[in-house]
Parts: structure tokens; sequence; C-alpha cells
């Protein structure tokens, strides 16, 4: 009897066993502390950036060596020219600036010892450097590039606002108080870590360039060729993730911006095609060419549906020809002018120059003014 007792008691004590060893204290474990990565302020602005990185279509990218870059703009005529400093203005003390010379070839914008002037064809001087006003806050300022309309102007600099390294701004000129307004970062895809400069459009053929240090060795510079928006697009985060857009604000893939490829390969087909034409084109070249719309382009006085304009048309062939043969001569005048004329010549000199420049200026005003009135009648006639 005692024995079963102590069985009893026995088999009841390793029953309880399990129910004991469930009641222990679990381990306590160590709290894992998030580690919070700190970003520089470069870094930082680059993700507050993001959400505004402009949709753009780089259609070509090109590796070239940094002393020679740009040789790879190919501007229409009527966009200007951006020439070295020293190759304009035969010196070696600016190796490094540049300088925008607009279309007419009377006005220069240029980079001198990190600041941006401006400067204007006087018969065939260039007048004394004007500073451009409200620019003095940037730093290394340098690559203009002043668009068509005159105004609105894009460099390069340093400032508290650049992402590192040169960035790519924004300013226009106000007539009113002759000073430059607030300068704007232009923002993603344009501008890096990196020297980002030389921002420049071509209107006529719809291509723009830049020039970037990214990604780049020493002495090395790429050169991006984009389509230009007419108004800012950006990214839409219903169609790309955050690390998709991040990598188009980098420019990882040029691809990636192509969409089905037709629009990429007719810009590239327009900018290779751009002031070249077959021979046996050449020789059925219209007598002139008048652009009436996006749509319609004559190139016959046949063309032509309003009864004046026939007139017109060859009053305007006569005074495009005589505005070409007095800019050659005006040419040639200037060209005599610095390399051949002593110091009589040029006290003569200096009157009849400014006099055809006047003339000149005077006959590009009234030709553009006649085209007006013929594309005006023209539509007119077009829409009765």
């Amino acid at each position: 009897m005692r024995k079963m007792k102590i069985t009893t008691i026995l088999l009841a004590a390793m029953m309880a066993m399990p129910v004991i060893a469930q009641k222990r204290k679990a381990p306590v474990r160590k709290k894992v502390v998030p580690v919070v990565v700190e970003l520089s302020r470069e870094e930082q602005l680059f993700e507050d950036m993001l959400e505004a990185t402009q949709q753009i279509m780089f259609i070509d990218s090109a590796v070239v060596d940094k002393q020679s870059f740009l040789e790879s703009y190919r501007l229409n005529a009527e966009a200007g020219t951006v020439t070295g400093y020293n190759r304009f203005f035969r010196s070696e003390d600016q190796p490094y600036s540049t300088v925008y010379v607009n279309q007419l070839g009377n006005k220069c914008w240029f980079a001198q010892n990190g600041r941006l002037y401006t400067a204007d064809l006087l018969g065939n001087t260039w007048s004394e450097p004007a500073p451009l006003e409200g620019l003095g806050q940037y730093q290394r300022t340098n690559y203009p590039f002043m668009m068509s309309d005159g105004t609105t102007l894009y460099f390069a600099a340093i400032s508290d606002e650049g992402l590192g390294g040169l960035d790519i701004y924004v300013s226009r000129y106000d007539s009113e108080t002759g000073k430059y307004l607030l300068a704007e970062n232009i923002g993603l895809p344009f501008n890096s870590s990196a020297n980002d400069y030389m921002y420049a459009i071509d209107e006529m053929n719809g291509i723009g360039y830049f020039a970037t240090d990214r990604r780049q060795p020493e002495g090395k510079v790429c050169i991006y060729t984009f389509i230009p928006n007419q108004k800012r697009i950006t990214y839409s985060t219903d169609e790309l993730d955050k690390a998709a857009i991040r990598s188009r604000a980098r420019i990882e893939r040029i691809a990636d911006t192509w969409g089905d490829g037709e629009l990429r390969t007719e810009t590239l087909d327009r900018l290779n095609n751009a002031g070249r034409r077959p021979k046996e084109e050449k020789k059925k070249q219209p007598e002139f060419t008048f652009i009436i719309n996006d749509d319609i382009v004559y190139n016959s006085l046949s063309d032509f549906q309003d009864a004046d304009n026939s007139k017109r048309i060859a009053n305007l062939m006569k005074m495009r020809k005589s505005y070409d043969e007095l800019g050659t001569n005006l040419e040639k005048m200037r060209d005599y002018y610095a390399t051949k004329a002593d110091i009589a010549e040029r006290s003569n000199m200096q009157a009849e120059i400014l006099g055809c420049e006047q003339e000149y200026y005077q006959l590009e005003s009234d030709i553009r003014q006649l085209e007006k009135i013929i594309r005006y009648a023209e539509i007119k006639a077009i829409n009765q």
C-alpha cells in the first residue's frame, strides 16, 4: 500500500514537470535599434528634388576630351555660337571660360575670372565688358547661353543651392531694373554632385545639349543631347516607382527615356541631316522658301492665293538679296579695318562701318515686317 502511494506521488510529480517548465520566463532579447544613416547636404537636396525630376528624352550621349568639348555642340546658326574665351578674344588668360555670341554676331556673353559679362560689337571692336548685375551671389560663374528672346540666360555656377560642383541655373533679364532676376537651379536630371554645365538649346532643330563630369575619368566629359520640353513635365509616381525616378534623375540609362524610340529616331535624323543635302537634291532647290505656318510652305510665286502677295514676295526677294550683299560687304570692311587699315583709314572707316551696320539692321527689320504682312494676308486668303 505504501509502495503504491510513493509511485502515485512520483507520477504526479512527473506530470507536473511540463507545467513548471512552461511557467519559466522567456529569455530576454536585446532591443534592435534601427541604424539611422545621415545624409549629406547634397544628398538630402537630391532627395528633396527627386519628385520634381523633369521628364526628358535623352537621344544620345558621347564621351569626349574636355579641352575640345564645345566642338560637339552642333547649333543652328540662328541659335548663335559657343566658343572658348581665349580663341574668341585671342587671349591666353582665361583657358576654361566660354563665350556665347548671338545670331546677329553683335552681342556676346562670357565668363571672366568667375563672373559673367556682356559686350557689344561697335564697328569692328567689342565694347568694354559690362558685368551682369544680379548674379553676384554665385561662385565660379561660367558657360553662359542666351536664348533667342534675348532675356533668358542659362549659366553654370557654384552656390549653396547646388548639388555639388557646378550646377546649371536659369535667370531672366529685367529691362526695368537693368538686372537679372534671382536665378533658379534647373534641377534634375541636369544637375548632379559632379560638375554640370554648358546648357544650350537649338530652337530651330528642337535639340538641347549639356555637359557633365559625372561618372567620367579625369580629362573627359559626357555630352548629352536631349529634346527640350516646351513646358516642365515631371514623372508621375503612379507610373514609376521612386527607384525608377531616381535612376532617370541620375541618367543611369538613356534608353529608359526613349519610349517606343520613334521620336528619338526622327530627332537623330534631323540632327544628322541638319545643313546637309544630297548633291542631286541641291539641283532641285526651289527659287525661295516661304513658311506660312507649321503645315504650309511655299516655293513658287504661283503658290500664293492673295492677289497682292506676288508683288510683295518679289520685293521681299530683292530685299533679301540686298541684305545678303550688305552683310558680305560689311564683313569685308570689318576684316580690312581689323587687319590691314592704318590709323588714317580706320578714322575714315569708322563712320562708314557704323552707317552700314545701321542700314543692315534696318533692312533686317523691314524684311521681318514684310514677311509678317505676306503671311497674314495669305492665311486670310486661305481661310476665305
